[in-house]
């Protein structure tokens, strides 16, 4: 097996490192009042658990706007919360203008990147801004910061027209039938009345256009959450340390987190190329495993999984993918074992991975021999571009699969099981097959000039990885 070894490099900046060189977190502004939900969304779309809060929004009277908000099941999330702007309310107002002033400038560590202003839904004729509120958004207009107008519980507004419907009906004396058609309908009536009392009132001349995009989200529906994901990401575009510390940080958008990992392998690839293409062992200053070790890193943090016991970083994990991925691409014949048991390749695979966080079992002659492996795939351009390529690919959709597993643990806390389970489960799916195969068909041994291509090699891997990205209620069905 492909094993660490004490080849001596130079020091390898990783691409999130270079990135992330000036700040290591994102930071977001939370504005609403308490009760609108705040601390619900930031839950959802960040794993992020306040010490010290319940799940309800954080004590107004406890609350201080300049002391940011950390949680340690989420470190990549910097959070501010202000107190509701109630009518009147000037001391709070000055307060929150004077902090937005104070992060106006400075490192960009110490900027706010984005506002969340959170406003629930209202159901009554309740007021949608108070004058404290307008008078904030009339300051606001002048901000660069990126704000984004989050209308919440939606989910609430369609089951009170949903309650509305079947009262009219039944008052009517009409048939079950028609009971069943309030629950087709109810979904559209609240989006007529959502439209009236948000956003018409939003976008009328009495509300300052502080604002660069609004949504609604309902915890009960999770593509709205991956709306507001997807405006905030739209709003970063500029800055490609805020675009990288955003994917990191939010969760439920996958899609984000894995064209992500492809674009730290693309930054990496040439190094692994250049590394491949020296022509003597003895002077080459940054060895191909070295290069796979960064990659490793890189993929690993876009994920952001909690990882208490840092497996996934370890040189045990590396040596699984390795093991499991790179090997067989290398040595076609190793695909074969698991091909050939009967039934039993899901548990062959498992007691394989199950080995690598044994340090027992890699003692003995057989690291040598698949460390000379990998010099010999260092002086074949092509093989190293196919090892290159699985790495990436591979543990791109082996983090996928470790993703939606532990997302559905209570905790989601990755343990060294879930690793196991997640990465055997991809290695014997027709999805990583297909993979390995579109790669091998890909680079052939005659194919030197395709292999040093950096960008039609990476985008080829993007196309490999969208036709064989992983399907959660498939891979892990019955854990859903």
């Amino acid at each position: 097996m492909l094993a660490d070894h004490d080849v001596e490099d130079e020091p390898l900046t990783s691409y999130f490192a270079d990135v992330t060189r000036e700040c290591n977190a994102f930071r977001i502004l939370l504005i609403g009042k308490s009760g609108s939900g705040k601390s619900t969304l930031v839950n959802e779309v960040f794993d992020f658990e306040y010490e010290g809060s319940a799940t309800s929004d954080y004590s107004v009277g406890d609350h201080d706007i300049n002391r940011p908000i950390l949680s340690s099941t989420n470190r990549s999330l910097i959070l501010h919360d202000s107190k509701g702007l109630e009518s009147g309310s000037d001391k709070n107002l000055n307060i929150v203008k004077r902090f937005l002033n104070d992060r106006k400038n400075g490192p960009v560590a110490d900027q706010l990147h984005a506002i969340w202003y959170c406003v629930e839904i209202p159901l009554g004729g309740e007021r949608l801004f108070e004058g404290g509120d307008l008078a904030l958004l009339e300051y606001l207009k002048s901000s660069s910061v990126p704000l984004i107008v989050v209308f919440t519980k939606l989910d609430k507004l369609q089951f009170s027209e949903r309650m509305r419907l079947q009262k009219e009906y039944a008052s009517k004396g009409q048939d079950s039938k028609a009971m069943r058609n309030a629950k087709e309908q109810y979904v559209a009536a609240a989006a007529k009345k959502y439209q009236s009392s948000c956003i018409d009132v939003l976008q009328s001349p009495n509300i300052p256009k502080a604002w660069s995009h609004y949504c609604a989200v309902s915890m009960k529906q999770p593509q709205t959450i991956i709306t507001l994901i997807e405006l905030t990401k739209s709003l970063l575009d500029s800055s490609e340390t805020l675009d990288v510390l955003f994917s990191q940080a939010q969760m439920p958008d996958v899609n984000y987190k894995v064209n992500l990992s492809l674009r730290a392998g693309k930054n990496m690839y040439r190094m692994g190329m250049f590394a491949s293409a020296l022509p003597l062992k003895g002077i080459r200053k940054v060895s191909l495993l070295k290069v796979l070790s960064v990659i490793h890193s890189d993929i690993v943090q876009v994920w952001n999984l909690q990882d208490p016991d840092e497996i996934l970083l370890g040189a045990n994990m590396r040596t699984m993918i390795r093991r499991l991925f790179v090997e067989p691409l290398i040595l076609p014949a190793l695909d074969c074992v698991a091909a050939a048991s009967d039934g039993n390749s899901a548990q062959i695979i498992a007691n394989i991975a199950g080995a690598c966080f044994n340090p027992a079992t890699l003692i003995g002659p057989a690291v040598s021999n698949t460390v000379k492996i990998l010099d010999d795939i260092a002086d074949a351009t092509p093989s190293a571009a196919r090892v290159l390529m699985a790495y990436i690919i591979d543990l791109t959709l082996g983090m996928e699969s470790l993703h939606w597993l532990v997302r559905h643990k209570d905790g989601k806390t990755a343990s060294e099981k879930d690793v196991i389970e997640a990465f055997s489960h991809y290695h014997v799916s027709e999805n990583r097959k297909e993979a390995h195969k579109k790669i091998r068909n890909f680079i052939g041994d005659e194919n030197i000039l395709l292999s040093i291509q950096r960008d039609k090699v990476l985008s080829k891997a993007g196309e490999i990885v969208g036709k064989c990205r992983i399907d959660p209620k498939k891979m892990f069905k019955g854990r859903q």
